[in-house]
């Protein structure tokens, strides 16, 4: 499981090394091989191991691609993945195009999301982190929501 969010620096080759604490997971369960694609919906991309990305890519196939919407999730989080592989120190080499893509430049954030990362430019995560606070404070279903999740 991923949990937490990292501080991280993109280098000069424009490499990112994994956190420690979850490579021996990533190399045991996923052969070292990760997917990272882009995120349809927020200028962010989407990390996965490889054993995790095998699941989630046929759920997204069994979807009815007759469906627009559908078609065009499929294309833009299939057409975009990279495969990848941790170097011997951990590290992952990002794709010019998808760097581009959620703007990455020196300092990043990778956030844990369970069975995938999200892989944020810092600027932008600071931004939308304290919309979606506020969102929150001001949305009444939010608290609800929150107070069935913590019974």
């Amino acid at each position: 499981m991923f949990r937490g969010i990292s501080h991280i620096a993109i280098d000069n080759k424009g490499r990112i090394a994994i956190p420690a604490k979850y490579r021996e997971m990533i190399a045991e369960q996923a052969n070292s091989q990760m997917v990272l694609t882009v995120d349809h919906t927020d200028d962010c991309l989407l990390l996965y191991p490889m054993n995790q990305w095998v699941k989630f890519e046929q759920t997204l196939m069994a979807l009815p691609n007759m469906n627009r919407r559908v078609r065009n999730m499929q294309r833009l989080l299939l057409g975009h993945a990279a495969e990848l592989e941790l170097d011997t120190q951990g590290r992952l080499l990002l794709p010019t195009p998808l760097r581009d893509y959620a703007h990455l430049d020196k300092r990043a954030v990778l956030v844990g999301q369970a069975n995938k990362f999200e892989l944020w430019d810092e600027e932008r995560w600071f931004s939308a982190r304290e919309t979606w606070l506020q969102e929150a404070q001001d949305d009444e279903d939010a608290h609800d929501l929150l107070n069935q999740v913590s019974m």
